[in-house]
């Protein structure tokens, strides 16, 4: 079995027949890479034996870009960017959205060695820069841009030759990426401006939601129907879970509006969704199961969560995929005995729809953390062999 099968097997898509993997799928994001020569362009020696090591074992993703973004997915033609280049390697996005009330400005700033991204300033600061982001007329995307993959040299004939290959019908993921429809209208201003409002002004909060629930559905069709996607990634859901917010709150901006989403996507392709949700899940968790994710991850366990993997199996009862739940904190921080109980502890239970993975990637590696990845995968390999007759 293949890692691009293995996945979809974890997954439990309709595109492959019914039956476990062979075993557990791993994933290490920040270490995949999709050619071998896309390992040897890592500059640190530690990443390099890590992808060398990971290589045949973990997939791979093509994106196909989905038009939208976190400011009230406004077209993207009426969106103009700059950028400065600084003094020590950071890249500043100085942008401008044309409106019919004006335009608003915002500053982004990015950092290729963390490669994190950070808002310096927002597109909407007050309650009339709202007004003026929704007065931007909807204009729907017409075509979906060729995939993007990582590791392929830039021209986008490469990529979808890539998507071609042998090697990505037995390594790929062929993917597109939205948030959450409120993310895409709390992203537009300042986290505790959004907070502010859901407090005050929830009826306000539900309708920019619909705004960009309607509008990322117009989207999704178009990259539907550029190919055969194998999976449509969702994140953001995390900013309303405890105690970020209510259940209340999360009820009402999430989880009716993830459920459309979610249906709308099985309803026209054969396409899994996975929900991307760090933090404190056990109350968010049956809610995902129940407007119909496919996969969910980090799951991240007490103290930075509040559910171990053993009791989110339980929750789960075979309905989700889980994916996690290594914390990149004890990778960094803790020794190799430290990382292997934790290994252990997220096998415990029923691993059939189960991946493992850290709970976020890695920018640099010491020695500590590389050990402590080495260690990860002894166990990997040791509690899930190739051979295994059932996980």
């Amino acid at each position: 079995m293949n890692p691009r099968e293995r996945w979809l097997r974890a997954m439990r898509s309709p595109k492959v027949p019914a039956g476990p993997p062979d075993r557990v799928p791993l994933d290490l994001p920040g270490l995949v890479c999709t050619t071998r020569q896309g390992i040897d362009r890592l500059e640190d020696p530690r990443r390099r034996r890590l992808a060398e090591r990971a290589f045949g074992h973990v997939v791979f993703r093509a994106a196909v870009p989905s038009h939208t973004n976190r400011m009230l997915v406004t077209p993207p033609q009426r969106i103009h960017e700059t950028r400065q280049p600084l003094p020590d390697g950071r890249t500043r996005i100085l942008g401008t959205i044309d409106t019919p009330l004006g335009e608003l400005h915002y500053v982004n700033e990015h950092d290729p060695v963390s490669q994190t991204g950070w808002h310096v300033e927002y597109p909407v600061k007050d309650r009339s820069d709202i007004d003026k982001i929704v007065s931007v007329p909807w204009e729907p995307p017409t075509a979906a841009p060729p995939p993007i993959v990582d590791d392929v040299a830039a021209g986008s004939d490469d990529a979808v030759a890539m998507t071609e290959t042998e090697a990505f019908r037995e390594r790929g993921i062929l993917d597109t990426r939205i948030s959450s429809p409120f993310v895409c209208a709390a992203g537009m201003m300042a986290y505790q401006m959004f907070l502010e409002l859901c407090a005050t002004d929830l009826p306000l909060c539900e309708e920019l939601t619909e705004i960009c629930r309607r509008r990322t559905m117009d989207c999704l069709a178009v990259a539907l129907g550029a190919g055969d996607l194998d999976c449509v990634w969702m994140g953001g859901s995390e900013w309303l879970t405890p105690p970020m917010a209510s259940p209340r709150i999360y009820e009402a901006l999430v989880q009716e509006q993830e459920r459309c989403v979610i249906e709308y996507v099985h309803e026209n392709s054969d396409a899994v969704v996975h929900v991307h949700c760090h933090g404190r899940v056990r109350d968010a968790l049956p809610r995902t199961i129940a407007r119909g994710g496919d996969y969910t991850e980090p799951v991240e366990p007490p103290p930075d969560g509040d559910i171990t993997l053993a009791e989110a199996k339980e929750v789960a009862a075979g309905r989700i995929t889980l994916g996690g739940n290594i914390e990149a904190r004890l990778l960094a921080n803790e020794s190799e005995d430290d990382v292997e109980a934790a290994v252990r502890a997220a096998f415990e239970g029923p691993n059939d729809r189960f991946v493992l993975r850290p709970t976020e990637s890695f920018s640099r590696l010491d020695e500590r953390e590389f050990r402590n990845h080495m260690r990860m995968l002894d166990v990997w390999e040791e509690l899930s062999p190739l051979d295994a007759s059932g996980i």
